[in-house]
């Protein structure tokens, strides 16, 4: 081997040695600073701790920009969430005598430097306990006397810590609503093994109300639930299983199927890039096997195999290739079928006491039974994850039979309401949120829980 090749050889296995070590011990998250901050000129800004050291601010107007560790205090931000450059905002921080955050200085680029000031909202951390297990969580309440109407947060799939992570608490205490956020089983500081069974995670989601309902400082009565993606399934489940809700409020989540809903990963793959329906129906063919697999587990190894080999070469295959499906992974995946297949029979068996993930459950019957529950759900029009058109089309059906179903569509939005541009290389940069997103669901919460709401939402 030549002294080039051998480091060559070492620098690759000194980077796969950091890669492993820096997944098996992460960088602990910065979370000092995480909080509500009003500017000199009234604007709310809120700051919450991203990854590793850097940070993450949110703007009402849906500005939402990484803040980059410069050392110290002092942060920096270029371009929306990936781009440090070119270097547009320098914020410094400022901490009082016992070390926390007292406000900071806001230096954008071009314009004269303002100050904010930390919002000494009340955080109250707490545990609960389900099945044996402890649960983390964080209650944030609103300035001004109780008692308070209060929100708990359904979270996403990601296995990140939403008390670390969700700035939704500090947005809505800001505005007069309590809000609790808690780490799923499994993630965060929680006890558990992660799951996305959503009766599990019902049920966990109603130990928390439980919590806060004992709160003294919390209206009882007026207890709202908000789910975010996954949370959609999960938040009406446990208001039908639990009772006693005053309203859900329901973020890029979903009224079809798990099954739907990863189907539809592949399908908007297709619509983006002028496929048709003969192509469309070629994939489903080999998503039906892969569901047969996933859902019913019967043993059709060798027929998604055949299946694979006579589509690999064919355009609408590499189309899908990284699309958000279970299909996409199968096709960009550079693993031979035998290893997905030990990846797939560990995630859906090995160690199972129940199903890790119920791919058929269908929500619309449990949305059904909420005949008195207000919602509210927000969607985008072009989200890639969730089939917005396909769970609209449910709601309008549901709210033609009397239930009291909103909606609000933002047309131009990506998963998560976010405001998306393509690079040259077909990258996604995340811009921000969409205007008017973060006001939609303050007003929903305030307009149920009997208060004034602060602007107009344009609900249909």
């Amino acid at each position: 081997m030549t002294r080039r090749r051998k480091g060559l050889v070492l620098a690759l296995a000194v980077a796969a040695a950091a890669a492993i070590i820096a997944w098996l011990f992460p960088t602990p998250l910065d979370t000092r600073y995480n909080g509500a901050y009003r500017l000199d000129d009234g604007r709310l800004v809120l700051i919450i701790a991203r990854d590793g050291k850097n940070l993450r601010y949110e703007m009402l107007s849906g500005e939402s920009r990484m803040l980059w560790a410069r050392g110290g205090r002092s942060y920096e931000s270029g371009p929306g969430w990936r781009d440090r450059e070119p270097v547009s905002l320098r914020l410094t921080f400022a901490v009082g005598a016992d070390g926390r955050p007292v406000g900071f200085t806001w230096a954008r680029l071009g314009e004269p430097v303002v100050h904010a000031t930390r919002l000494a909202l009340p955080e109250t951390p707490f545990t609960f306990e389900r099945d044996g297990l402890r649960f983390r969580g964080r209650l944030v309440s609103p300035l001004g006397p109780p008692p308070y109407p209060a929100v708990v947060i359904a979270h996403g799939s990601e296995e990140d810590s939403a008390v670390d992570r969700y700035y939704e608490p500090y947005l809505f205490a800001s505005m007069g609503i309590a809000a609790a956020v808690f780490d799923k089983r499994g993630t965060g500081g929680s006890e558990g093994r992660y799951t996305q069974n959503f009766v599990t995670l019902a049920r966990d989601l109603e130990a928390a109300v439980g919590w806060v309902r004992s709160r003294p400082e919390i209206d009882p009565d007026r207890i709202h639930l908000a789910g975010y993606s996954q949370g959609g399934w999960v938040a009406p489940l446990a208001a039908a299983r639990g009772g006693h809700i005053r309203s859900l409020l329901i973020n890029y989540g979903p009224m079809v199927p798990v099954f739907d809903e990863d189907r539809w990963g592949y399908v908007y793959a297709l619509r983006q890039k002028g496929f048709g329906e003969q192509d469309l129906r070629e994939a489903d063919r080999i998503n039906r096997t892969l569901a047969l697999i996933v859902d019913r587990r019967e043993n059709r190894w060798s027929d998604l195999g055949h299946q694979l080999a006579s589509a690999r070469e064919a355009a609408w295959f590499n189309a899908i290739k990284g699309s958000d499906s279970v299909l996409g992974f199968v096709a960009q995946s550079p693993m031979p079928l035998w290893t997905v297949r030990l990846y797939a029979w560990w995630k859906l068996d090995f160690l199972r006491r129940e199903p890790f993930c119920d791919r058929l459950y269908d929500p619309v019957p449990t949305l059904a039974s909420l005949r008195k529950t207000p919602s509210l759900w927000i969607f985008g029009g072009r989200d890639q994850s969730m089939p917005s058109e396909w769970s609209l089309e449910k709601l309008e059906d549901l709210r033609s039979q009397g239930l009291p179903i909103q909606t609000r569509l933002f047309p131009d939005a990506d998963h998560g309401i976010l405001r998306v541009e393509l690079t040259p290389n077909a990258d996604r940069r995340v811009l921000g949120y969409e205007p008017g997103y973060f006001m939609t669901q303050v007003n929903w919460l305030r307009e149920q829980s009997g208060l004034p709401t602060t602007a107009p939402t344009s609900l249909r």
